[in-house]
């Protein structure tokens, strides 16, 4: 909403001499520079650079935005320094980029309110990239555990030759597939019901007198 052109969102317009290379405000303020050669250290300046203009064109702003500096060399130890003292996020251009795609393909995967807290506390500076990518793995882990229950309830459905399952059946068919993490029956339910919704469209969902009664059946394939 800031018409200033030196921290919009025109990409023709943002960055450039004196300028933010990026900046946005939902859901949440987010400020940054971008160093993208990858054959030469990120010196000091990037870092106090990104200080130097937040506060000159945020103004008070800048002390709420969470900082990020996208970096695909690696920093000298000055600016790994100057990063971690104010706070910085470095992020190799690939977590970005991983990021992104995972957000493309599975739309609802990627919780903006949740992954807040992983960049605005520590580490900084150039571990905040082992953080991201651990939250991507937990995101991608999620995933591959919902796929894992949509295909068993695909599974449960052909060996009982029903059009429908309860719980209980799922339930167990998902323990004799292998899975990576065992699940409780309330647990289970959650996802049976998540999974079921007009939203996501894996499962059908037949309610029943109550959670227990419910029964689900399969509609489509997760992908991971």
């Amino acid at each position: 909403s800031n018409p200033n052109p030196k921290i919009s969102l025109d990409p023709d317009a943002t960055g450039g001499a004196g300028g933010l290379d990026f900046y946005c405000e939902t859901p949440y303020p987010v400020v940054g520079e971008c160093k993208a050669t990858k054959t030469e250290k990120v010196p000091d300046g990037t870092p106090a650079q990104l200080v130097k203009l937040g506060k000159k064109h945020l103004q008070n702003h800048y002390d709420t935005c969470i900082k990020i500096i996208l970096a695909a060399g690696e920093l000298t130890p000055d600016a790994e320094q100057t990063a971690k003292g104010n706070e910085m996020n470095v992020i190799r251009p690939e977590t970005l980029q991983r990021l992104v795609e995972l957000k493309a393909q599975y739309p609802g995967s990627i919780d903006l309110l949740k992954l807040k807290p992983c960049l605005e506390n520590q580490p900084f500076g150039i571990d905040a990239d082992r953080k991201v990518n651990d939250y991507i793995d937990r995101i991608e882990s999620d995933l591959k555990l919902r796929s894992h229950l949509v295909q068993a309830v695909h599974t449960t459905l052909e060996r009982t030759k029903l059009d429908r399952a309860n719980i209980d059946s799922i339930h167990a068919g998902y323990a004799m597939s292998q899975p990576s993490r065992s699940l409780k029956l309330e647990e289970m339910h959650e996802l049976l019901i998540e999974l079921s919704s007009p939203l996501t469209g894996y499962l059908g969902r037949e309610k029943g007198k109550d959670w227990k009664s419910d029964r689900f059946y399969f509609i489509r394939d997760l992908t991971v």
